[in-house]
């Protein structure tokens, strides 16, 4: 009987390569397989070049055999992001007017998993130019979430975290500036990370455009498993100085002071009168405080000293505006200006999401407004860096519900959502994540539980800037003691 590698970890399948009880080959034909039997129901994975997968699979193989090593991904299969660009296959971030675009060199995370000896044999959804909570677009349709194929995934990494949980890729690569690793991990039922501002390079990430040099702001890539130890592994492999950075510079990102569970110190911030949880969360969430708690972890229950979600939404959303705004033309802009207007003076007459003001007019700011937003960013980092004096991780809920059906139907900021049998604003789904993207911090999304219609939980791990791997090790710890990533039943094989 042929072994079922869908639901391996990365960790394992590299393990099993290098006993002798697994080719790169053998397993890229898997995923192949895998690809035609699972993927037109999901339609995560929207892109492929098997043939070409095969070819470096087989080099990988020969290079084993011959004792060399590529590196800690050697011969291991995977897909990316279709924002990211890879050489032989296309990247169109979702946009009709990139269908064509064939990048001749690779994303500076990408070729880092080349050099660890990765092979990538396919692209994962995105909505157009990465910009919703959703993934589907008019090149590649929808992508179904495998818990239940009439529900979202999420967004903009919602391929990815569906080809994960469905068991069609090991390891991802996704990409993070409004929750989009985190918010489809939870949505999935899988690992995503965050990663600390400027640890991991988004060139040739779209967007921006093509050939773009700089850095964004707020955005990060990240990886993506169904293990916590995989997302540890692909970290080391993809962090470090920029390319914009001289040889100079080294990242040492410091290993966690704590061993167990034991040694944290948590504060979980499960409440905010912005954005109230659905009530399908909540039982999760307490089960984890319980858990930690029986383990010996110093629970607090509670909110930031002094904070509260609306002390970092409405700059994270300015300087969102800002970076998504930086490609209107002139008629654009004018209209925006008056929308944003509109709403500044007009929006709660009219139901408009909260902080829409402040997105719109950030996406038309002068640089003297951006600048006193950017000002403030950093007031609020110092104040939140005082929590870590008392607190070694924070505990949030990803977003305020689990996976909802798929809404393609109007614009964003009109669209709404049931939580508790109130109506809220689609929007909403943002201000979790707000605080950690705002303030650049390292952010765990891992899961944790369901809902009582079986859906997953996740929880976000939030830590002080550069503690990456505090809050990896955090998940991993709950991983191993309460367990972490469930098999979707219809895929279970």
């Amino acid at each position: 009987m042929t072994t079922e590698w869908a639901y391996h970890s990365a960790t394992q399948l590299l393990d099993a390569m290098n006993k002798g009880e697994l080719t790169s080959r053998a397993l890229v034909e898997y995923y192949q397989q895998r690809f035609v039997k699972v993927n037109p129901d999901v339609n995560a994975v929207v892109a492929t070049n098997f043939d070409a997968a095969l070819s470096r699979a087989d080099e990988a193989d020969q290079a084993r055999k011959d004792g060399i090593s590529w590196g800690p991904l050697h011969g291991l299969p995977m897909t990316i992001k279709d924002t990211f660009e890879v050489v032989g296959m296309p990247c169109t971030a979702g946009a009709p007017a990139l269908k064509a675009h064939t990048p001749k060199k690779n994303a500076h995370a990408v070729e880092q998993l080349l050099d660890a000896g990765a092979i990538i044999f396919g692209k994962t959804n995105t909505p157009l130019y990465a910009s919703d909570i959703q993934s589907y677009n008019k090149i590649y349709g929808t992508t179904n979430n495998p818990w239940n194929l009439t529900l979202t995934p999420g967004g903009s990494s919602g391929g990815a975290a569906a080809a994960l949980a469905s068991g069609m890729t090991p390891i991802e690569l996704g990409s993070d500036i409004g929750g989009s690793i985190r918010t489809p991990s939870h949505f999935c039922g899988v690992y995503g990370h965050k990663v600390t501002y400027g640890i991991i390079s988004c060139r040739g990430h779209i967007p921006g455009p093509p050939g773009m040099l700089s850095e964004p702001d707020l955005s990060v890539a990240g990886p993506m498993a169904r293990s916590a130890d995989d997302l540890k592994m692909m970290l080391d492999i993809i962090s470090g100085p920029t390319p914009l950075m001289t040889d100079a510079w080294q990242l040492n990102l410091p290993e966690p002071k704590q061993k167990n569970l034991s040694d944290f110190k948590v504060l979980m911030w499960l409440d905010d009168p912005l954005c109230p949880i659905d009530d399908e969360l909540r039982p999760a969430y307490l089960k984890l405080k319980s858990h930690l708690e029986a383990q010996g972890a110093q629970v607090t229950l509670g909110e930031p000293d002094g904070l509260t979600l609306n002390s970092f939404f409405p700059t994270y959303m300015s300087l969102l505006g800002a970076v998504l705004g930086s490609s209107l033309k002139g008629k654009q802009r004018i209209a925006t200006k008056v929308f944003g207007t509109l709403a500044k003076y007009f929006g709660k007459y009219i139901g408009a999401s909260a902080s829409g003001e402040d997105f719109l007019l950030g996406m038309v700011q002068p640089h003297a407004d951006w600048i006193r937003s950017n000002e403030k960013r950093h007031h609020l980092a110092q104040a939140f860096e005082k929590l870590y004096e008392k607190y070694d991780v924070i505990l949030t809920p990803v977003t305020m519900t689990a996976a909802f059906e798929h809404q393609q139907v109007g614009p964003v900021h009109l669209r709404k959502l049931d939580v508790n049998g109130e109506q809220r604003n689609y929007s909403d789904m943002f201000m979790w994540i707000a605080p950690a993207t705002l303030l650049g911090l390292p952010a765990t999304s891992a899961p944790v539980g369901q809902t009582s219609g079986g859906l997953p939980v996740n929880i976000q791990i939030i830590g002080n800037a550069y503690k990456d791997k505090t809050t990896l090790h955090f998940a991993s710890l709950l991983e191993k003691s309460m367990g972490g990533f469930k098999n979707p039943p219809k895929y279970n094989v």
